[in-house]
């Protein structure tokens, strides 16, 4: 037997909110009642079975009752002459009224039972629909009712938290803000530190860089008076050697001067050359 399913399982249908209600015994009245249910579903469906049951025996006893009536009808049109008949068939026939005027008392008396049978169950049924529509009915006005107590409980919690809430927020701004205002400090400490050892570094290094300068200065002002004194050296040199080429091209000149007379004077009047003696000859 099917259990209606306009019944069960009930639709759950409750609004999942934050801390809102027990979900675990949400779930468990719900599973009580569905099972409840389920019993009077069964129950109803059993009753639903016999009544029709007994109304299918009530329609089957009906329909004996009409055959019977069909065939004592037949028997009664056909006129049976009762001097025609023997004591023992004139016997039989009034046995055989009998017999069909105890079936059909029987047979009424069985549908009319059947019939009171059914119409009980039909009204016990429908009471117990009644009823178990009415407790339906108050179930729901209760769950209503809990899931609107549980709504306002939970409205309530959530505005509460949203304050707590709101109330933490603003102290953990501040605390962020404190925070943020020591990691400047300390940030524009360490930077000052940084910048500090920076400019030592910095001077360290302009030190070393001047003293390299200085070094390179010293440097090349000594090999420039290496190669003054080295330039002027050998200035000295050519102008030593510019004055005895000077001393030569003076005497060249002079000798030349000398010698002008001569090549411009005969040969014969050219004297002898002059022999000077050598002592170490």
């Amino acid at each position: 037997m099917a259990v209606d399913v306009d019944l069960v399982p009930l639709r759950a249908d409750f609004d999942v909110v934050w801390r809102g209600y027990d979900r675990g015994q949400v779930r468990h009245y719900v599973e009580g009642v569905e099972a409840e249910l389920r019993v009077l579903a069964v129950d109803r469906d059993a009753a639903v079975a016999r009544a029709d049951d007994l109304a299918r025996q009530l329609e089957t006893a009906r329909a004996e009752i009409r055959a019977l009536r069909k065939h004592i009808d037949r028997i009664c049109r056909t006129p049976i002459e009762p001097d025609a008949l023997t004591d023992r068939l004139r016997r039989m026939v009034e046995l055989a009224h009998d017999e069909a005027a105890e079936v059909t008392e029987r047979a009424q008396a069985v549908a009319e039972q059947h019939w009171t049978t059914a119409e009980r169950a039909v009204t016990r049924l429908r009471e117990r629909s009644e009823r178990l529509v009415d407790e339906l009915d108050a179930r729901r006005r209760e769950a209503e009712a809990e899931h609107r107590d549980l709504m306002r409980q939970a409205g309530e919690r959530i505005l509460a938290e949203t304050r707590s809430a709101e109330q933490r927020r603003r102290e953990l701004d501040e605390q962020a803000a404190a925070l943020r205002e020591e990691v400047q400090l300390d940030f524009e400490m360490a930077m000052r530190a940084r910048r500090a050892e920076s400019m030592a570094a910095m001077a360290e290094q302009e030190a070393a860089a001047r003293a390299r300068a200085d070094h390179l200065v010293r440097q090349a002002r000594e090999h420039a008076r290496r190669i003054v004194a080295d330039a002027r050296h050998r200035v000295d040199e050519l102008r030593t050697r510019r004055d005895r080429i000077a001393a030569g091209l003076r005497n060249a000149r002079d000798l030349l001067a000398e010698a002008d007379p001569l090549l411009h004077t005969p040969p014969d009047d050219i004297p002898a050359p002059r022999t000077e003696s050598n002592p170490a000859a």
